[in-house]
């Protein structure tokens, strides 16, 4: 096995499971978690990588790790809650980070489990689904199960042209032209139109009592950080991101690290944004309750200086949310010559209306869907957006997914460096308005 790779035996939570596979050392967690989805995905059901959450099966004494290991131990522990002594492994670590499996990890010869995977609130939610007496719900009989890729014939838009800016609170706000039972059966009277056909869907009720367990049992403190925060956000994220998927349409989510600020504002990049073959639709500023949420929606244009072709195609506007903790604000962010600007479309708190998240959420997958067919592109284009440093003078990082490249002003070369790369960006602007 070569130097940059090594193997890690993972045990399942509740099925008991334990399997091996190969990763590279400097991986992300969020690969290590796409391997798993991969490999617990069958046919029939695909296993969201969100979904699950990896925890470090060995514990630190002294300078070493003691793994988890013991045979019969091993599957009582699967067996049983999830045990959350040990430390949980946060998507957008690196596997080599210190608290992981640090530089030098070397994997033992005896057989012991390296990573922990809960997919506790997915069994969690069937066993309330299947036990009519867990809560109170008038269950109706039906005779098909929906999938989400047939919830596209309920709700795909047929629309020639995207609606104004605004329209689009009304349309987010669309009630489901069908109905689920949900855990909340207020939510869920809130959430579908009483006349439509009761279905049932188990993908779609297991994300939305997904996120209604998570705003019930784990409320936040108040100084709690934006990191715990994106929990719910994700929850909700959920929703569209599969209904996509199950429809084919291969979105890409990028998140950004915070900086030493405890925000990605320094480093100028969005937080989370969202694209179709290099067409971006949708970014997000996330806080913490302790910060305004005017600061939020602020960053969303200052980061973004003006509307790039490149990037936003010929979009009339782009889509945009803020969250100051549980408080949510969706904005329209209109095409323009000069500075951007965020128009505020919907502010809620998404503790005090879960109705209205759910809403949004699922109408935001067919809105964006809209946008990206609608557009008039002929080519794609990989690249996220281009990213200064600090003081904006030094270096320019551009980012296409894979690799960072660096260009730095220097006495020697750099000013030729960077007139270079405006060059290259007219050059595919004149493209992108040359074509039909």
């Amino acid at each position: 096995m070569a130097e940059e790779s090594m193997k890690l035996r993972c045990g399942v939570y509740g099925e008991g499971s334990v399997f091996s596979l190969e990763i590279e050392r400097n991986a992300d967690v969020e690969v290590l978690q796409e391997k798993i989805a991969g490999i617990l995905s069958t046919e029939q059901h695909t296993v969201p990588p969100k979904l699950l959450t990896l925890y470090m099966a060995g514990k630190k004494e002294g300078e070493r790790t003691k793994w988890l290991s013991g045979g019969k131990n091993v599957d009582d522990l699967l067996q049983g809650d999830v045990d959350h002594t040990y430390q949980k492994m946060f998507s957008w670590w690196k596997l080599n980070k210190k608290e992981l499996f640090g530089p030098s990890f070397t994997p033992a010869d005896e057989e012991v489990i390296h990573v922990l995977v809960d997919k506790f609130d997915v069994k969690r939610q069937r066993v309330e689904h299947s036990t009519s007496d867990k809560f109170d719900v008038k269950r109706q009989r039906v005779e098909h199960s929906t999938s989400l890729a047939e919830l596209w014939e309920h709700s795909e838009l047929q629309l020639a042209v995207l609606p104004a800016p605004h329209q689009l609170a009304e349309l987010l706000q669309k009630p489901l032209p069908f109905r689920l039972t949900l855990r909340d059966s207020v939510v869920a009277n809130r959430v579908f139109s009483p006349n439509g056909p009761l279905i049932t869907c188990p993908d779609l009720t297991l994300w939305m009592d997904h996120f209604l367990v998570l705003s019930v049992f784990r409320r936040p403190e108040a100084t709690a950080s934006n990191t715990y925060w994106q929990c719910y956000y994700n929850a909700l994220l959920l929703i569209p991101i599969s209904l996509w998927h199950e429809k084919g349409f291969l979105v890409r989510e990028h998140r950004y690290l915070a900086d030493e600020t405890g925000t990605t504002s320094l480093r100028k990049r969005p937080d989370y944004i969202l694209q179709y073959k290099g067409l971006l639709l949708m970014r997000g500023e996330e806080m913490s309750s302790l910060e305004p949420i005017a600061k939020a929606r602020a960053e969303l244009t200052i980061k973004m200086y003006r509307w790039n072709v490149m990037l936003y195609g010929d979009l009339p506007y782009m889509l945009g949310y803020a969250t100051s903790g549980s408080d949510l604000q969706v904005v329209a962010i209109e095409r323009s010559d000069g500075p951007c600007r965020a128009t505020v479309i919907l502010d809620f708190n998404i503790f005090e209306d879960k109705a209205g998240a759910l809403k949004v959420f699922y109408n935001l997958a067919f809105l964006l869907h809209k946008m990206a067919k609608l557009t008039k592109r002929s080519y794609a284009c990989d690249l996220v957006p281009f990213v200064p440093d600090e003081n904006e003078k030094r270096k320019i990082v551009l980012l296409d997914g894979f690799i960072e490249r660096t260009i730095q002003r220097t006495q020697s070369g750099g000013e030729m460096d960077v007139e270079r790369l405006k060059s290259v960006y007219e050059t595919l602007q004149g493209l992108d308005e040359s074509s039909p």
